[in-house]
């Protein structure tokens, strides 16, 4: 399957999920915990990446659009209707917080997807990987592009 990533460069391959997710927290991990979040599209990770700028205008210059290849077999999914009622909400829940945790504890699997809280109903995917799965070594980076959003996108920000 394919992951997109948007980061710096110098970070962009980092798998140990000793970033801001490890440091802070995040909706599918608590703090302490490693963790990795990308895209299912290339339009999904820079959705997601709109909760965390004003404007993309402001991305820094070495910021990337990364393509990963990671093995299929090595999936689970947890659809809307699984989750709990308010599990869009942000700040986010402790209760996906908790689930999400778990799961990355158990390392059955190296890679969740969940739904996107960035579009609406959940009608899309992202990807919580597991960075001490053993099968973590297995995500390949296919390329990387320094032009993330069209110049067109944005105009009036």
């Amino acid at each position: 399957m394919r992951l997109f990533r948007i980061g710096p460069e110098q970070h962009i391959e980092n798998m140990s999920g000793m970033g801001a997710s490890y440091r802070d927290g995040a909706r599918w991990n608590t703090a302490g915990v490693p963790a990795l979040y990308f895209g299912t599209t290339p339009s999904v990770a820079m959705l997601e990446l709109g909760n965390y700028v004003p404007s993309p205008r402001d991305l820094p210059d070495s910021y990337r659009l990364a393509v990963f290849e990671a093995p299929d077999e090595a999936i689970e999914t947890w659809p809307v209707d699984r989750l709990p009622d308010e599990w869009a909400e942000f700040p986010y829940p402790a209760s996906t917080q908790q689930m999400g945790t778990q799961w990355l504890q158990r390392r059955e699997r190296l890679i969740l997807l969940v739904p996107s809280c960035a579009v609406a109903g959940g009608m899309e995917n992202i990807a919580v990987v597991n960075p001490l799965h053993p099968d973590v070594s297995k995500i390949r980076l296919l390329e990387k592009h320094g032009t993330i959003y069209s110049e067109r996108m944005f105009k009036g920000i």
